[in-house]
């Protein structure tokens, strides 16, 4: 049968059922008396409900195929910085040309031009005028605004000490041109009203009695590119290099202390002429009689205004001072030589061990040439004021292998 027809058949049974079910209430419900019942009806059975038939869905679905994506490799973005050049120690040898301390003022970079005052023909060249000296140094603190003569091997104790001098004295003239710049620079920056500044500079120059520690705040970001931390880089730079400075001119005073020790222990090159002083009991006779007016070492150089060392010492006299000759000896220099103007060298032998010589300079006129063999207290030349000179005098050297050694020990 089909489904409509069944779905009638079961609602008519249905309906059957239920009315036999009220006919029976009925009658129990009106015999009041009546005793209950002997058995009990049993219910008519339920219609079986056939199964609906469930639909089967069956759903096939293509496989996926993810599509393969191939990255190229990432390559880290190739940076070139520049290569950091190690920081140059400075040296006292003046060969390397010491660079300037931290803190200072750094020199234009490639070598200034040399502005010269123009001397007499010859092979010493001109002389550095003043207004080029401070450029020079700036660039090179060390560098000798003077020519300076070859020097020779140091192969002995004393020779290895007379150069060992050499170089911490051209140490020396480095540390006093770096300080005297570096002093400078923090003048200028002092002058900036920098409230912070000021503080600091009223802590350390003694307004209070139990100051703070000086510039406790370098350390401070805050501080470091301006005026005050500026100052703090600088007062830094100039504690280290007096500090240095000391040290050096101790060291300077011990080797010379020994070589004047050995120089006394050295027997006289040549017998002085009759008649020319001496003094001491040295080697050397003296090239003429005048009044000592700057010393051996370094100094702050009258003709160029930068710190520089003076190889000899200068004996002021009247132009036209005969100038005579130390000990016996040969001439091998005589002519114009830079800051020297007329410059006489003569060479005496072997002392100790090395070349000595005596050198004379700022002449007015020259009596000797190149090759001449002269005697001790034979005339050589006049006093004059040639070269990088501000006044009439003598300036005289005494040297070993070429370098140079204080005078007096000698004399």
């Amino acid at each position: 049968m089909d489904r409509r027809c069944w779905r009638r058949a079961t609602l008519a049974a249905l309906a059957g059922a239920a009315a036999l079910v009220t006919t029976s209430v009925c009658l129990d419900a009106g015999t009041a008396t009546a005793a209950a019942p002997t058995s009990v009806q049993e219910p008519l059975p339920l219609p079986t409900l056939l199964p609906l038939p469930s639909p089967s869905l069956t759903v096939s679905l293509p496989p996926v195929n993810l599509p393969t994506v191939t990255l190229p490799p990432i390559k880290p973005p190739t940076v070139k910085l520049p290569t950091p050049k190690p920081p140059t120690v400075p040296s006292a040898t003046p060969s390397t040309g010491p660079t300037a301390a931290p803190g200072t003022t750094p020199p234009a970079a490639g070598t200034p031009p040399r502005a010269a005052v123009p001397g007499p023909p010859g092979d010493g060249g001109s002389v550095v005028s003043p207004a080029a000296a401070g450029a020079l140094i700036g660039a090179d603190p060390g560098a000798d605004l003077y020519p300076q003569p070859p020097v020779d091997a140091a192969d002995t104790p004393q020779a290895r000490r007379v150069a060992a001098l050499t170089d911490v004295q051209h140490r020396i003239q480095y540390l006093h041109n770096v300080l005297a710049r570096t002093r400078d620079d923090l003048t200028r920056v002092r002058r900036d009203p920098d409230p912070v500044l000021q503080l600091m500079t009223a802590l350390t120059t003694g307004a209070d009695p139990d100051p703070a520690p000086p510039f406790a705040v370098a350390d401070s970001a805050e501080v470091v590119d301006t005026p005050a931390g500026h100052a703090v880089a600088l007062s830094g730079a100039i504690a280290s290099g007096e500090a240095e400075l000391t040290r050096r001119e101790r060291e300077e005073a011990a080797l010379r202390q020994e070589i004047d020790r050995q120089v006394r222990a050295v027997p006289a090159v040549a017998a002085p002429a009759r008649g020319t002083a001496t003094a001491g009991g040295g080697s050397l006779g003296l090239p003429l009689r005048g009044r000592l007016t700057s010393r051996f070492g370094t100094r702050l150089d009258p003709y160029f205004h930068v710190w520089q060392l003076h190889p000899g010492v200068d004996l002021a006299a009247p132009v036209g001072t005969p100038i005579v000759a130390a000990a016996d000896g040969r001439v091998t220099r005589a002519g114009w030589y830079g800051g020297y103007g007329n410059y006489t060298c003569l060479d005496h032998g072997r002392a100790d061990g090395q070349r000595l010589s005596t050198c004379y300079g700022h002449q007015s006129r020259l009596l000797v040439s190149v090759g001449q063999r002269v005697r001790a207290g034979q005339v050589i030349g006049l006093v004059g004021s040639t070269g990088a000179s501000t006044g009439p005098h003598l300036h005289f050297e005494v040297r070993l292998g070429g370098r140079a050694v204080d005078p007096l020990p000698w004399l």
